[in-house]
């Protein structure tokens, strides 16, 4: 009866429901990928070598802050796990992203952080930026969100204490 009861209780506490998969179609990531060629091509086409310049400032800064804010937002709002948050290189999860679970209420919240606060830090470098590298600056920071933002939308109707593990090419929600 012991071991029955023990077993019952390790059931329940490691028991997660797959509520909803969000596949990500490849004619989504050649979309998402030929957004930022476009972008590439008008930077190096209107600016020149300050434009190529501003793009790899652009990748540069917008990931420092992406790191920076997620980092700060985690410290206050959750304990923070470095364990579950590494970089990830692979379209379209770029960046500083969990490679584990992450409660859906954290996830919102730290997104939210990160849009708004990133545009008010590249609005902070505003008076010492040109033009080229707030066109790039802006433009990698939305670029780099728009994944996980629109995932999140599709994510809006279910109820927030779920969990979401973001795989290569998909985005799985669970319930407990």
């Amino acid at each position: 009866m012991r071991g029955t009861l023990a077993e019952q209780e390790k059931a329940t506490i490691y028991q997660y429901q797959l509520i909803r998969k969000i596949t990500i179609k490849k004619e989504t990531l050649w979309s998402h990928l030929f957004i930022i060629l476009i972008l590439t091509l008008f930077q190096l086409l209107m600016y020149r070598l300050e434009g190529a310049i501003a793009l790899a400032i652009g990748i540069v800064c917008t990931q420092i802050i992406h790191f920076a804010i997620i980092r700060l937002t985690l410290l206050r709002v959750d304990e923070p796990d470095s364990r579950r948050w590494n970089w990830r290189f692979s379209p379209p999860w770029i960046g500083y992203i969990p490679i584990s679970h992450i409660e859906l209420a954290l996830f919102r919240r730290l997104h939210r952080h990160l849009l708004w606060l990133g545009l008010c830090a590249i609005g902070v470098i505003y008076p010492w930026a040109n033009e080229a590298q707030m066109i790039s600056l802006i433009s990698w920071h939305i670029w780099f969100l728009t994944p996980r933002l629109v995932s999140l939308r599709q994510l809006r109707k279910v109820r927030r204490d779920g969990i979401v593990r973001i795989q290569p090419r998909e985005i799985n929600y669970y319930h407990r």
